[in-house]
């Protein structure tokens, strides 16, 4: 009896203490986190502050140094930055233009270190100022703000903040605790204690029901509890049901829900597949794409090819006036026709990605001056006054693409021509900035032609889009250069515009960048004769081609020579008669029914190795105008390539590269084929005949492999690449002078 008595005077205390120390725990709890909270707001502000302040220096910046920048005003920047410094914080500042530091200074201690040092310390705060002039970015503004002072103040303001803490915590805590044991855990105790004797047993144990407030009521429930233990176990059976109903119906939602993430995983999966079947679709889309634009290019060129050859056969024929007019009538519609379908080429390549400049070395003197002689005549015909002017201070020798270049010029300039009835088509080239090695050039086109109305500006560099689109339009075009380029500008790094208003003649500019070159040393060549029928020896040739078409175009191109012609028309009688008797040369075409000229050539090749016959030249004939039909025939073995429509010149070129003189030294002979070669190439350049030259340059190529010459052999190899899709006329010349010095040295070539 006596421990129960004890227990029961301990209990109150226990409770009493554990009372005071969560309310001890819970009150320093909250003052802890108001405490927090004030030094993270704090810390936030202090530091918000530092953002604010280098955010204004560099607001300043932007609109202070852009004029010093732009005016290489060094006086000003080095002023600026030294009011930048007065800032206490600020211990280091840097203008750069380009890769050039326009002005720098760091307070002393921190001398030496550059602005990635102070980046990569965290006791510093950086900021890199783009400076911008007329929307171009011609300088940084590089900032460094230490951090020191600041994280002294938030440490300050943490500890004010922590010692205020504490001190509020006892305050608050004794107070509370004074209160609490007064007005509620003395007559809890006794509360308690009547409770202890009801729980005991004793159900006639007094309870004091006067107390106040909710110990009051808790006084009336305890008297009530005896009344509800009978109620308990039946509450308590109740409440197992509830739950019971509740832990099935939780059951039940969750099953609701997985089978739902099941059918949202199996939507994102068919999703997802979807996305992957469409992403085929587009390559395979793609792919028909590519191979739509070569088959065309393949059934344009063919037929165009037997246009074209019986036109020039028939200009060389004596012709009366009218007939004269009627040949050139469809020659001019001929090299039109195709000269869409190369843009067609082009605007396809570009989309695909395909198309990449070259980045070699060209005077822009020679590039502007022959451009326009090209245009010259058109503007003549038509009675403009033409004119095209270069700025003194633009640089003469560049470094970048100039066949990209002047396809935007000729684009732009024939252009004006053609739509200006009266008035002057005029092109200026001004250099607007240089940075280091990087030029930017501008170029203006302007014509005083009918102008543009303003709701066509936006349109008019959208692909096969002209200014009148209306059915009864004067002027003919895809519409397809103005979008051709506008790309080629944009991969030049620069932009393209048009300044017009309707009647009053329209402005074309677009900039683009290069890099500055050293002179380049150009041998003069000297002009050399094209050759003509008599020139070719007596070849026994061997032509596979199916279209009987273009087939009477080589048999009329070489009528006057001494040649001979066998015609075979697909590549299986081709192969047939190869084997039947002994060919000079062979000339491929590579689409044919039954055997296609890719087949016939390995065939061919393969027929030669088992019987131990000598390699027979042989010459592709293609209608597929990429760079990559070339390389399928000379993979297949063909020894070089001519891409259809086939000119007369370079027909002769490629037979003259690849006739041998009988008997002799192999040596002597393929070094004298080697002589020729260069010489035909020299002829073929001369006439911008750059098909002539890559079919030449295959051939010197051989030439090399064949006299074990690395330098005849790699030589070969440059030419084909600088006479490519875009050919570099320079460095065709350079190659070439330098294989006229190889080819006369003493020796197996001498």
């Amino acid at each position: 009896m006596t421990e129960t008595k004890s227990k029961k005077t301990s209990s109150p205390s226990a409770l009493s203490r554990r009372a005071a120390l969560t309310q001890t725990v819970a009150i320093a709890g909250v003052v802890l986190l108001f405490s927090i909270a004030a030094i993270l707001y704090n810390t936030y502000r202090l530091y918000n502050q530092v953002d604010s302040k280098i955010a204004s220096v560099a607001a300043l910046a932007e609109t202070s140094l852009a004029t010093a920048v732009w005016q290489v005003d060094h006086a000003s920047a080095r002023d600026f930055i030294n009011a930048v410094l007065l800032d206490p914080d600020v211990v280091f500042a840097q203008v750069v233009t380009g890769r050039e530091t326009m002005a720098s200074r760091a307070k002393p201690g921190y001398a030496g270190m550059d602005f990635a040092a102070f980046g990569k310390n965290g006791q510093f705060r950086t900021i890199a100022v783009e400076i911008r002039k007329n929307g171009n970015r011609i300088g940084t503004f590089n900032l460094a703000t230490s951090l020191q002072s600041i994280r002294r103040d938030v440490v300050i303001s943490c500890l004010v903040t922590l010692v205020l803490a504490f001190v509020l915590i006892v305050v608050i805590s004794q107070t509370t605790l004074y209160f609490s044991r007064a007005k509620l855990f003395n007559p809890l105790k006794r509360l308690e204690e009547s409770a202890t004797s009801i729980a005991d047993g004793d159900l006639d144990a007094p309870i004091d029901t006067h107390l106040p407030g909710e110990l009051g009521t808790l006084a009336h429930a305890i008297d009530d509890m005896r009344d509800s233990v009978r109620h308990l176990i039946s509450d308590l059976q109740e409440s197992k049901l509830r739950l019971e109903d509740h832990r099935n119906a939780l059951e039940k939602t969750v099953k609701e829900r997985t089978e739902e993430l099941e059918q949202k995983n199996e939507s994102l999966n068919k999703a997802l597949d979807d996305v992957r079947n469409a992403k085929r679709a587009a390559e395979v889309a793609n792919l028909a794409k590519s191979s739509f634009l070569a088959s065309m290019s393949h059934e344009i060129r063919t037929p165009m090819n037997a246009i074209l050859g019986m036109a020039d056969i028939l200009w060389e024929t004596k012709l009366t006036e009218d007939q004269s007019r009627y040949v050139q009538v469809f020659r001019s519609a001929g090299e039109n026709l195709l000269e869409i379908l190369d843009d067609i080429l082009d605007l396809s390549k570009i989309e695909a990605g395909r198309l990449s400049l070259e980045e070699i070395e060209f005077n822009l003197y020679e590039v502007i001056s022959k451009t326009c002689a090209l245009i010259e005549p058109k503007a003549r015909s038509k009675e403009l006054s033409f004119s095209c002017d270069i700025a003194p201070t633009a640089p003469e020798f560049l470094s970048g693409d100039p066949v990209r270049l002047k396809q935007i010029i000729i684009n732009l300039l024939g252009n004006a021509v053609k739509f200006t009835e009266e008035g002057t088509v005029s092109l200026s080239v001004d250099p607007l900035q240089t940075e280091n090695e990087d030029l930017l050039l501008q170029f203006t086109v302007k014509d005083t032609g009918p102008g543009i109305p303003p709701d066509k500006l936006d349109a008019i560099f959208d692909s096969f889009t002209q200014a009148d689109s209306s059915t009864t339009r004067r002027f003919g075009g895809t519409g397809l250069g103005l979008a051709i380029s506008k790309r080629l500008v944009s991969m030049m790094g620069g932009r393209i515009w048009v300044e017009s208003s309707h009647g009053s003649g329209s402005a074309f500019l677009f900039t683009a960048r290069f890099n500055l070159s050293e002179p380049i040393d150009i041998m003069p060549g000297e002009p050399l004769p094209t050759i003509e029928d008599g020139d070719l020896p007596a070849l026994n040739l061997l032509v596979c081609e199916d279209s009987k078409y273009n087939a009477f175009v080589i048999q009329t191109y070489l009528k006057n020579t001494p040649c001979t012609l066998t015609i075979a028309e697909n590549g299986q009688v081709g192969v047939d008669a190869f084997k039947r008797e002994a060919f000079d040369c062979v000339l491929m075409d590579i689409q044919m029914p039954v055997m296609d000229g890719y087949e016939a050539t390995r065939t061919i090749r393969e027929w030669e190795a088992e019987n131990g016959r000598a390699r027979t030249p042989l010459i592709a004939m293609t209608a597929y105008a990429h760079s990559e039909a070339a390389q399928a025939c000379l993979e297949a073995g063909a020894d070089s390539h001519l891409a259809k429509p086939v000119k007369k010149s370079a027909l002769f070129d490629a037979l003259q590269a690849v006739s041998l003189p009988k008997g002799g030294d192999a040596e002597s002979e393929e070094a004298e084929a080697a002589r020729i070669s260069v010489k035909a190439a020299y002829a073929a350049l001369e006439r911008d005949d750059f098909a002539s030259v890559r079919v030449l340059g295959s051939d010197i190529e051989n030439r090399g492999k064949a006299l074990s010459l690395e330098l005849l052999t790699e030589s070969g190899a440059a030419l084909q690449q600088a006479a490519g899709d875009v050919p570099d006329r320079a460095a065709v010349r350079r190659i070439l002078d330098d294989l006229a010095q190889v080819v006369d040295i003493p020796g197996p070539l001498g």
